[in-house]
């Protein structure tokens, strides 16, 4: 069956930034009972999470009363260098900021990425190495950032040092989300994803 995830990814917080936003985030949510503490084991691997508070509903678009119940249900707070990547589903097209072209990357997770999926997988790698990571469009041959580049809008790859990742939530609600934008101050990217 598998865990389903929902990532609202901070990609303008400094590293230096994060751990302080993470912090006062989760004052936010706490506060509001969306989420309940301490940390616990309800999120996958050896990482942990807050689990869902008593007002986790007025986080999403319907509320699952099997929520509460689950195993795996948890808030997973990432504050160092991360790639924030769908696992699911058809990456792309991005569109070029520059010149407005479409660039097809195929299906990577799935063993049909195109030929100009490598130029951004070299991009991600070296991000996550902290070396220059642009990526330079076959058709205009100008560089952007990875951030800068406009993803498909159901599966967006974002970089950054700060990530919330919901752990079988059900869909965010867009009214949470740019709530939770206001919180940080800072453009926000949400992917989603299926383990």
């Amino acid at each position: 069956m598998g865990d389903t995830f929902q990532t609202v990814a901070d990609i303008e917080a400094t590293e230096d930034m994060a751990p302080a936003l993470a912090a006062s985030v989760v004052r936010w949510l706490s506060g509001a009972g969306v989420i309940a503490g301490p940390l616990a084991g309800c999120v996958p691997g050896p990482a942990e999470g807050y689990p869902p508070g008593p007002g986790y509903e007025a986080a999403v678009d319907e509320p699952d009363e099997l929520l509460p119940g689950l195993k795996v249900n948890g808030v997973e707070v990432a504050t160092t260098r991360s790639v924030f990547f769908p696992t699911q589903g058809e990456v792309g097209p991005v569109t070029c900021p520059h010149c407005g072209h479409d660039v097809d990357l195929g299906d990577p997770a799935g063993g049909t990425a195109s030929v100009h999926w490598e130029a951004f997988a070299s991009a991600l790698r070296h991000w996550m190495a902290d070396q220059y990571s642009e990526v330079t469009c076959p058709h205009c041959q100008l560089h952007s950032g990875l951030n800068d580049w406009y993803w498909g809008a159901d599966w967006p790859v974002a970089v950054g040092f700060l990530g919330f990742t919901f752990w079988n939530w059900p869909p965010l609600s867009g009214s949470f989300i740019a709530d939770l934008q206001a919180q940080l101050g800072h453009r926000v990217v949400v992917t989603r994803g299926k383990l």
